[in-house]
């Protein structure tokens, strides 16, 4: 699947799962990405390129590491899901993640997590 439709896929899945938690909702295909703000200011990055490769940011302030990022971007991270891995709230490592890349997995289990809010929680993990 390209990464348009990757795109397109999730965004799709955004509007249905999380759409009373939105509040701006930002298209952009030219820079592969959507941006996503919610209704409590947190903001949401999907990017997607023609490589298999994804990236799923969720920001929670300008504060260093107040993030939390799932992507395969490098493969670097001692996991079992290598080369999938999850960066948790204000930490640099790489652990196990849930995510491959596929919107139609992914990103259900996205807002299901932004919705349960256990993202918020700095030592959440996949175990």
């Amino acid at each position: 699947m390209l990464s348009i439709e990757k795109l397109i896929r999730s965004r799709l899945i955004l509007e249905e799962e999380l759409s009373i938690y939105i509040k701006i909702l930002t298209f952009e295909p030219k820079l592969a990405r959507i941006h996503v703000i919610l209704r409590d200011k947190v903001q949401l990055f999907i990017r997607y390129n023609n490589h298999d490769e994804y990236s799923y940011s969720i920001i929670f302030s300008q504060m260093e590491l107040d993030r939390c990022r799932f992507d395969n971007y490098d493969d670097r991270w001692d996991v079992l899901t290598r080369p999938n891995h999850y960066h948790p709230r204000y930490n640099k490592l790489g652990f196990e993640s849930p995510m491959n890349g596929n919107p139609d997995h992914d990103i259900p289990k996205l807002c299901k997590l932004i919705k349960s809010g256990k993202i918020l929680f700095k030592n959440f993990k996949f175990i």
